[in-house]
């Protein structure tokens, strides 16, 4: 469960009457079921959202937290979770656990205000603050300790926007607007594919044009997730040449066989546009073939792919993420026949 939405459960149970908890991971170390920031709340009758990591060392929060859900003071967990809860994952873990009620407007700033917000946590249980992003705060999902507090960006709009709503794009859609992204759908619609608008979509944009598309949604920013996923190769080829010199995009990915991308490469070079030491980085920085290696042929086994490696992308810090694991992404075979504008874009098959 999203953070956004563990603030808004738990101020309809404080509307409602309930004592309810906070319990915030504070400090980790080792291997962990959840790191820095992960957060639950917890009713005084048990009722809870989020989680902490599962097993012993969410069954001990929980029981902490119902105490203080039902006018215990907080107070902060602390275990090794294998010395002391005998769990496997090696680490240790601090969970601060504290009433809900004191940060009442904090979780109301949260779920009606939109964001993106910063969380101000103090590590001695005291009431959150929110605020506004200022220079230096850390990236969403990756809150810091700063002396007795911990500084986090919530509610940030994380945007995929997805060009080609062909059997990829309609099964990867759904699948991360369900893991909390803002999907923007665009396609030419001269398949059919923008009759209607998809229930997962935010908004559906009917062109193949980035300086279109990027003048519909007001400016590309370092937190899209920009995906090249259309039925044509000619498509693809055209849109990596007006993408792969945007510096300004956080991330830039590409369906297709390793052939496709190294005759792609050798296009792009042709044409001068990976030139220096310039074109190489942003050569790096694509993300083609999409997708981490898992064997994934079949549009939902892709889906399922492409959805992996941009939660690696929010979740790892920026220059990490690279050539760990790559999809060989073959594109699924379709009744519709290939078009082949171009030899050098023709369909691997």
């Amino acid at each position: 469960m999203p953070r956004h939405d563990v603030f808004g459960a738990a101020l309809r149970a404080l509307d409602d009457g309930h004592g309810v908890a906070l319990a915030t991971v504070i400090h980790t170390k080792g291997s962990t079921p959840r790191h820095l920031g992960a957060r639950m709340a917890v009713t005084a009758d048990g009722e809870q959202w989020g989680t902490v990591g599962g097993g012993r060392i969410e069954q001990l929060v929980v029981a902490a937290a119902r105490e203080i859900a039902g006018g215990a003071p907080g107070r902060v967990v602390r275990q090794h979770l294998v010395r002391d809860l005998a769990m496997c994952c090696g680490g240790a873990m601090e969970v601060a656990v504290v009433a809900a009620a004191p940060s009442r407007d904090a979780l109301i700033t949260l779920t009606t205000t939109p964001g993106p917000h910063v969380v101000v946590t103090p590590l001695d249980g005291g009431s959150m603050i929110v605020r506004r992003p200022e220079p230096g705060d850390p990236r969403p999902h990756h809150p810091i300790i700063d002396g007795e507090r911990m500084i986090e960006v919530v509610n940030a709009p994380e945007r995929v926007i997805m060009f080609g709503l062909g059997h990829v794009g309609r099964a990867v859609g759904p699948l991360l607007a369900q893991l909390g992204f803002t999907v923007v759908a665009c396609d030419d619609g001269e398949t059919g594919a923008t009759e209607h608008v998809p229930a997962w979509a935010s908004q559906l944009i009917e062109s193949f044009d980035p300086v279109e598309v990027e003048r519909e949604l007001g400016g590309f920013t370092l937190d899209d997730y920009v995906m090249v996923v259309t039925r044509d190769h000619a498509i693809d080829l055209k849109l990596l040449e007006q993408l792969i010199a945007r510096d300004d995009l956080g991330y830039l990915g590409m369906i297709g066989s390793r052939g496709k991308i190294g005759r792609f490469r050798k296009r792009l070079e042709v044409r001068g546009l990976l030139e220096g030491d310039d074109g190489l980085a942003r050569w790096k920085r694509l993300h083609a073939p999409i997708g981490f290696d898992i064997g994934a042929e079949t549009p939902d086994e892709i889906a399922v792919a492409i959805a992996a490696e941009l939660i690696a992308c929010r979740r790892t810090p920026p220059g990490v993420l690279r050539d760990a694991v790559r999809q060989p992404v073959r594109e699924p075979i379709t009744a519709e026949p290939p078009v082949l504008v171009d030899p050098v874009v023709s369909r691997d098959g």
